[in-house]
């Protein structure tokens, strides 16, 4: 926790490692996207540069692979950072999907139709955040494979190539549509923090934002501020495998016809 202003009380949101990291991925994907795109340009555009078209475009490709290998890296040291880093086994702990999400999406759809007063109160990453993290990682494969294949295409049959050429660019431009919409306008030009969001350049989330996007995390951490280090029981994993034991009982006794014990409306806004 920090804090930047006088009257303001800020929370750490990104460190600075996961910032780069961020960065890294930012850039790198820009630069393929941009990169990616000229060679379905028009014959009308690549005539446009005249004599110079022929350089430009080779260096189009020495580019977009260059890209392509720094996104690689950053893949496998985000996969490294996961392992061996205690930040990086928080992160991941608390991005894989849980019971808890399921509830989060029916309990948020109420209150958007209104038939709910108030939103359900998120954790660290509520199900949207998870749902990006995941659909990089399944991106991520498919563009990294294919485009091994079409850099390495010496080595496969024509129709190989062609399907993995269609895999690529298919993927590709799912991938842009989801940074475009998904990303950039609903977490940078959300009404909340209109016209961006900084905390990908600064890591910081202020109490009033952490409020309303992670009740569930603003909680821990003030408590966490009033009475020291988070006991064992409150940790990442000890919260993931109580939210999945919890869904379970609830659901064997309501197989075996006993009353239920989790409130369906409110059960899942006080459990994290």
């Amino acid at each position: 926790m920090s804090n930047v202003g006088e009257n303001t009380r800020y929370f750490v949101r990104l460190t600075l490692n996961q910032r780069l990291q961020h960065i890294v991925l930012v850039i790198s994907t820009i630069v393929l996207i941009i990169t990616g795109y000229m060679i379905q340009a028009e014959a009308f555009v690549i005539e446009s540069f005249g004599d110079a078209s022929e350089t430009i475009f080779m260096w189009r490709g020495w580019i977009h692979r260059a890209a392509g290998v720094l996104a690689i890296l950053a893949c496998v040291y985000h996969i490294a950072y996961v392992i061996f880093t205690k930040d990086g086994r928080s992160w991941f702990i608390d991005m894989i999907p849980r019971p808890k999400d399921v509830a989060d999406i029916y309990q948020n759809i109420l209150y958007m139709l209104g038939f709910r007063e108030k939103r359900p109160d998120m954790d660290r990453f509520f199900y949207l955040e998870k749902l990006e993290y995941w659909s990089v990682w399944f991106g991520m494969f498919i563009v990294i494979v294919t485009g091994i294949m079409l850099w390495a295409n010496y080595l496969w049959p024509k129709i190989v190539l062609n399907i993995a050429s269609a895999f690529h660019l298919g993927e590709a431009t799912l991938a842009t549509l989801a940074i475009i919409v998904g990303h950039i306008y609903a977490v940078h030009f959300n009404a909340h923090v209109y016209p961006m969001n900084m905390t990908f350049i600064d890591g910081l989330i202020d109490e009033d934002l952490m409020k309303k996007e992670h009740m569930l995390e603003y909680k821990r951490e003030v408590s966490r501020d009033e009475n020291g280090e988070v006991s064992l029981k409150e940790g990442e994993l000890a919260r993931l495998t109580a939210d999945y034991r919890q869904a379970i009982t609830f659901f064997l006794n309501r197989i075996r016809g006993k009353p239920k014990n989790i409130d369906t409306k409110d059960g899942a806004d006080s459990h994290a």
